[in-house]
C-alpha cells in the first residue's frame, strides 16, 4: 500500500488556485495514490480511510447540524485523529473552525463560543467533566470524542474500559452525540466541497502584537501559502512510510499550519500526540521512520534529558525546526551533536513567526544558517526592521520586526467584527504589514536576529534593558534550568528581579555570583538584577513558555509571585500519551 518509489519530491504546487485546505491536500498528494496517512496507538490508517471519515464528518455537519459556509464550529480538543478529521471536514464545506485550548477554564470556553457565534462544540471525554454545566447552559450540540476510537485493538479495549467508568462518573451532557456514531451514521452520505479560499477558515487565539489576547483570522489561501513556501525547504521523500510527529497543538498556529497541514500536504504519515511526553516521543522516533517534527525550545530540551533520547531512530531525522520562543545556541548545538553522532542528515534549525503571519516568516535551513540567527525570510515574504515612525532602519540597528506577504492574517476578529484588515498597518504604497511587537535587527547577509519583545523592555533610569537577550546568555550555564528577568519594585523603587531554577545540585550562592558576573561583564550596569529569587519551577503558559507576565510586578502594590499559589498540574492527558 505505501508508496515506495523513493526519490526527492518536487515542492508543493503553488497555492494560487484558491482552494480549501482540504482541496489543496488532495492536489498536493494526487500523484501518490494510496498511502498510510495517519497512525495512532500503534495502528495505521490509509488515506482513503481518513478521507471517508472526513466526508462522513462533513456530511453530518452539513445535513444534521445544518452548518453552512461562514458558520463557526468550536474544536475544544487536543491534537488527535478526531480533531484532524474535524478540521479538514469543516474546511471542506466552508465552516470556520474556532480552535480553543482544551485546558482552559469553562468561563473562557463560554466566552470564546459566544464571541464567535459558534454553532457547536467538539470535546474529548476525559476533559468534559468540569465543562458540563457550561455546555448545557450554551445549549449547543456537543460532539464527544473517545480516545478508544482509534488504535490497535488491545489498547482500544484497555482505554475503553476506563471510558465506561468515566461515563458513569460524569454528569450527562445534554444534546450530545458521539464521534464514532456520527462517522458510522454518515459513512455513506456525501456532500460537495464548498469553500471560498479568501474567507476565514480558522479563528486562532494569539497573544496579539500588543500583548493582549486577540483572535486571529486566517484564510485557507494563507494557510496553503505557508505550505507552498516551506515545502521548498524539504519534503517527504517516501509518502506514507516516512512519518512526522504532530506534537504542537492545533490551536497553536505553528502546529496547525506547519506541524499538521504542511506534513499532510507532503504525504507524511501523521502521528498526532495529545500532549507532549518526552519518553513517548523518543519511543516514536525509535520505532517509526520519523523524518521531521517541529517544536518549541523546552520540548527539545526535555527530549535530550530523557534517558531514551539517543536511539537508532535519530538517523532518520531530516527536518527539525524550533520556534515559538528563542532557543540558546548551546541547546541547538547540543541537540545537533546527537543528530550528527547518529548520522542524521538534518539538523535542528531555528525560525521565527507569529500567528498574525500564519506562523513561520523566516527560518534557518540545513544548508543556509547562521548561529544565534532566526534565519532569512521564507519565499514570498518580506521582512524589515522599522523605527517607531514606521521607517526602515539601517542594517545592524535594533528596531521592530515587521512582515508583509501572502501569508499575513486577514485581521483580528473581536466581538463579532470580522472586518478584514483590523490590526494591520498599511503604508503609503498600500502594502499591508504586520507590526510584530518584537525587536530585532538584520545583518549584511540578510539574516535576522531576535532581540526581545518590545513590550518586555524594562526601562531603568532611562536605559532600555532587553530581558530576552540576558536570559539567552544565562541559559548557556549548564546549571541553569529556567531563568526570567522581570520588572519589580522594592521600597518604592523600580528594579530588575530575576527568577531562576537550577537543574543541578550545587552551591546556590556560587551559581548566583557567576550569573551576576556574566551580566556585569556582557551588559550595562542597569541590566544587573537587584533581587534573585530561586524556585524549583517557574510558572509556564499552556504552551510551556515561561509565563513572564505572572512574574512581573507592574506596580509597587502588586504581590510578588509566590510558587505556593500555583495549582498542581492534573496531567489529564499524560495518561494517554505514555510509551
Amino acid at each position: 500500500m505505501p508508496l515506495e518509489n523513493g526519490g526527492i519530491m518536487m515542492p508543493a504546487p503553488s497555492a494560487d488556485k484558491g482552494e480549501s485546505c482540504y482541496s489543496y491536500w488532495m492536489r498536493c498528494t494526487e500523484e501518490y495514490g494510496e498511502y498510510w496517512a495517519q497512525q495512532h496507538l500503534g495502528k495505521k490508517y490509509s488515506k482513503s480511510v481518513i478521507l471517508s471519515q472526513i466526508n462522513a464528518f462533513a456530511s453530518w455537519a452539513r445535513i444534521e447540524l445544518g452548518l453552512m459556509p461562514g458558520d463557526v464550529y468550536t474544536v475544544f480538543m487536543p491534537t488527535t485523529v478526531q480533531s484532524i478529521v474535524a478540521f479538514y471536514a469543516l474546511n471542506k464545506i466552508g465552516v470556520i473552525v474556532n480552535f480553543v485550548h482544551p485546558l482552559l477554564p469553562p468561563e473562557v470556553l463560554k466566552e470564546s463560543v459566544l464571541q464567535a457565534n459558534s454553532k457547536g462544540v467538539m470535546i474529548l471525554d476525559i476533559l468534559s467533566k468540569k465543562h458540563v454545566d457550561t455546555l448545557n447552559e450554551l445549549g449547543l450540540p456537543v460532539l464527544v470524542c473517545h480516545s478508544s476510537e482509534y488504535g490497535i485493538a488491545p489498547l482500544r479495549a484497555a482505554i475503553g474500559g476506563g471510558e465506561l467508568l468515566l461515563k458513569k462518573m460524569f454528569p450527562k451532557i445534554e444534546n450530545r452525540d458521539e464521534y464514532s456514531k456520527v462517522i458510522k451514521r454518515f459513512m455513506k452520505a456525501n456532500v460537495h466541497d464548498h469553500c471560498d479560499a479568501d474567507k476565514p477558515a480558522v479563528y486562532l487565539n494569539g497573544g496579539g502584537t500588543t500583548g493582549k489576547s486577540k483572535t486571529i483570522m486566517l484564510s485557507s489561501r494563507q494557510i496553503n501559502d505557508i505550505v507552498y513556501s516551506m515545502s521548498q525547504i524539504d519534503r517527504i521523500h517516501v509518502p506514507g512510510r516516512e512519518a512526522e510527529v504532530v506534537v504542537l497543538p492545533l490551536f497553536h498556529c505553528f502546529g496547525l499550519c506547519v506541524g499538521l497541514h504542511m506534513a499532510v500536504c507532503n504525504g507524511a504519515r501523521i502521528i498526532p500526540m495529545m500532549q507532549f511526553d518526552a519518553r513517548y516521543f523518543n519511543f516514536l522516533i525509535k520505532h517509526n521512520e520519523v523524518v521531521g517534527f517541529i517544536g518549541i525550545p523546552v520540548m527539545f530540551n526535555k527530549l535530550m534529558k530523557e534517558k531514551h533520547f539517543e536511539n537508532k531512530g535519530l538517523k532518520n531525522i531530516r527536518m527539525a525546526f524550533c520556534g515559538g520562543d528563542d532557543a540558546p545556541q548551546s541547546q541547538i548545538d547540543a541537540f545537533n551533536e546527537k543528530l550528527e553522532k547518529w548520522g542524521a542528515p538534518g539538523r535542528l534549525r531555528q525560525g521565527y513567526g507569529l500567528t498574525e503571519v500564519g506562523s513561520v516568516c523566516c527560518c534557518c535551513t540545513n544548508w543556509d544558517y547562521k548561529n544565534n540567527s532566526i534565519g532569512k525570510a521564507i519565499s514570498g515574504v518580506t521582512m524589515q526592521i522599522w523605527d517607531d515612525d514606521c521607517h526602515e532602519v539601517p542594517r545592524g540597528t535594533i528596531g521592530e520586526i515587521v512582515i508583509s506577504g501572502p501569508t499575513i492574517m486577514m485581521g483580528y476578529f473581536q466581538n463579532g467584527d470580522d472586518t478584514p484588515g483590523k490590526g494591520l498597518y498599511t503604508d503609503e504604497n498600500g502594502v499591508k504589514w504586520v507590526r510584530s511587537g518584537d525587536l530585532g535587527y538584520e545583518d549584511e547577509d540578510d539574516y535576522f536576529f531576535f532581540v526581545g519583545r518590545k513590550k518586555r523592555v524594562i526601562i531603568i533610569s532611562g536605559y532600555n534593558v532587553y530581558p530576552d537577550d540576558i536570559e539567552k546568555r544565562l541559559s548557556e550555564f549548564p546549571f541553569v534550568g529556567s531563568v526570567c528577568l522581570v520588572k519589580g519594585w522594592s521600597n518604592g523603587k523600580q528594579l530588575i528581579r530575576m527568577f531562576v531554577s537550577f537543574k543541578s545540585q550545587g552551591n546556590e550562592e556560587d551559581y548566583k555570583r557567576m550569573m551576576l558576573e556574566c551580566i556585569e561583564e556582557n551588559f550595562s550596569k542597569f541590566s544587573v538584577p537587584r533581587e534573585i529569587v530561586v524556585v524549583d519551577k517557574l510558572p509556564e503558559t499552556p504552551l510551556m513558555k515561561v509565563d513572564f507576565m505572572k512574574l512581573t510586578q507592574n506596580r509597587p502594590e502588586d504581590k510578588v509571585w509566590d510558587p505556593s499559589d500555583e495549582k498542581p498540574d492534573t496531567g489529564l492527558l499524560a495518561s494517554l500519551t505514555g510509551g
